[in-house]
């Protein structure tokens, strides 16, 4: 199920599939259907189009990113949650480093928040999740970052196996359950992704509090063409519809409560 899910979502990215629908359209031209050729053609430049010269993929995330704010918190968390993403584990083991990616902000908010939580632990959960080559995941490169910056080991908690986000809520559950905590327990995601992870963990029966970190919309947009940075717009759009899919995929597979959470249900 995890490597057929990761290469359906190599194949509807828009890029791609706009990629295929040339390539029907062509077969189609081949066979002799100019109907069929221009359908296939007209729908790979509609979803171009839209993709690499409007905002919409920052609209659908926007979406998203207003589902969950910060809560007040009244007493100091007995522990935070860092979902894996916020580390390339494969940059990470060929240089033996921490290269961060966009949701890098992850691990910098779990830092700033232990720094004022002295007595808080930190769960970095996280596996290697690459298909055909493998790697050291990130909870190994997570342990050198949080070292260079101070954090010590004992602060920690690991969670190595999970591959997605229904793993990491599922492992999690269980390494908490373990550790028995008394006290608040925040949830560090990238704020598109805090409505399907939060879905994920209140299946398992595990109560958390969102932490939204690195937000990629202003929360002011409006809909409009975008014309002057269509690589941006593409990695945006591929970014919410992934999301999407992911909410309505779990949903109908019955592994979440509710298709779109938020912090009002």
């Amino acid at each position: 199920m995890f490597v057929f899910s990761k290469l359906f979502w190599i194949a509807i990215q828009p890029l791609v599939m706009s990629l295929i629908l040339i390539f029907f359209s062509l077969l189609a031209l081949a066979a002799g259907s100019s109907v069929l050729s221009g359908l296939f053609g007209g729908l790979a430049a509609l979803i171009l189009t839209v993709t690499l010269f409007t905002n919409a993929g920052t609209m659908a995330m926007l979406v998203l990113e207003k589902r969950f704010s910060r809560p007040l918190l009244e007493q100091p968390p007995a522990a935070a949650i860092v979902l894996g993403g916020g580390i390339n584990t494969s940059l990470s083991a060929a240089r033996g480093g921490y290269a961060l990616t966009r949701a890098g902000e992850r691990y910098i908010e779990a830092v700033r928040l232990s720094r004022l939580y002295p007595a808080m632990k930190i769960v970095v959960s996280g596996g290697d999740n690459a298909i055909g080559r493998a790697t050291e995941g990130e909870t190994a490169p997570a342990l050198r970052l949080f070292a260079a910056l101070g954090v010590e080991e004992k602060s920690l908690l690991l969670e190595p196996a999970s591959r997605n986000t229904a793993e990491n809520a599922a492992f999690t559950a269980e390494l908490l359950q373990q550790a028995d905590f008394s006290g608040a327990v925040l949830l560090i995601t990238s704020a598109y992704h805090m409505p399907r992870a939060m879905a994920l963990f209140a299946a398992q029966g595990v109560a958390v509090r969102p932490w939204p970190t690195d937000f990629r919309t202003r929360g002011d947009e409006r809909f409009g063409f975008s014309l002057d940075r269509p690589s941006s717009n593409a990695d945006i759009t591929s970014s919410a519809i992934r999301e999407w899919f992911g909410l309505v995929t779990y949903r109908m597979m019955g592994r979440t409560g509710e298709f779109l959470p938020s912090e009002k249900t």
